[in-house]
C-alpha cells in the first residue's frame, strides 16, 4: 500500500500558477479589445521583461493554454479560454464574499481574491456561489443571519485563546480583538 503524499503538497498540482494566471488573464484582456497581442505586449502590461514573458508564455504554450499565429500573436486555445473563464469567475466570487458577507475593506478584499482565485477548487466556487445567493435571497432566514453576523463581535478569551485560533489570535492580529 502507497502512502499518499502530504496535505500541503497538493498545492503542487494547481491547474496553473499565479503567475501564469496573470498571463492568461492579460492575454484575455487584450482579446476583449480587439487585439491579439505579442509577448512584448503582455510584458508591458504586466510589466515585466520581454525574457520573462517569453519563458512564461512558452511554457503556457505547451501546456496547450496559449497559441502562437504566423504573426507571432498571443491568443488563448479553448482550454485556456475556459481556465480564464473560470479564473475570473471565482475571482468575483471572492470579492463578493470577502467584501459584502464579510465586511472585508475592497483593498483588502481585491488583493484576497488575487491570490486565491487560481487556487480555489471549482466545489469551494460552487459553495460560495450557493451561500452568496443564499445571502442575496431576501429569505428571512438570511436576513437574519447576515444581521446577526454582522452585530456579532468576537474577543479571545482574557489570556487565552479560542477554539479557532489555536497558534495565534487572528482577531488580535487583524487589529478586531
Amino acid at each position: 500500500m502507497s502512502a499518499q503524499p502530504p496535505l500541503w503538497r497538493a498545492f503542487e498540482d494547481n491547474e496553473i500558477t499565479h503567475s501564469g494566471a496573470h498571463y492568461l488573464l492579460a492575454i484575455s484582456s487584450f482579446a476583449k479589445s480587439g487585439k491579439a497581442p505579442r509577448a512584448a505586449d503582455v510584458a508591458r502590461r504586466l510589466g515585466v521583461t520581454r525574457a520573462a514573458a517569453s519563458l512564461q508564455l512558452r511554457a503556457l504554450q505547451q501546456h496547450g493554454l496559449v497559441d502562437l499565429d504566423d504573426q507571432q500573436r498571443l491568443r488563448l486555445s479553448a482550454v485556456g479560454a475556459n481556465l480564464v473563464a473560470r479564473v475570473a469567475s471565482k475571482h468575483e466570487v471572492l470579492l463578493v464574499f470577502l467584501g459584502e458577507l464579510l465586511g472585508v475593506r475592497a483593498g483588502t478584499a481585491e488583493l484576497d481574491a488575487c491570490k486565491v482565485e487560481h487556487l480555489l477548487s471549482e466545489e469551494t466556487g460552487a459553495a460560495l456561489v450557493r451561500l452568496i445567493r443564499f445571502a442575496r435571497s431576501g429569505q428571512p432566514e438570511a436576513q437574519a443571519f447576515l444581521a446577526e453576523f454582522r452585530r456579532t463581535t468576537a474577543h479571545c478569551p482574557p489570556g487565552g485563546r479560542c477554539e479557532l485560533c489555536t497558534e495565534a489570535c487572528l482577531l488580535a492580529a487583524g487589529g478586531l480583538a
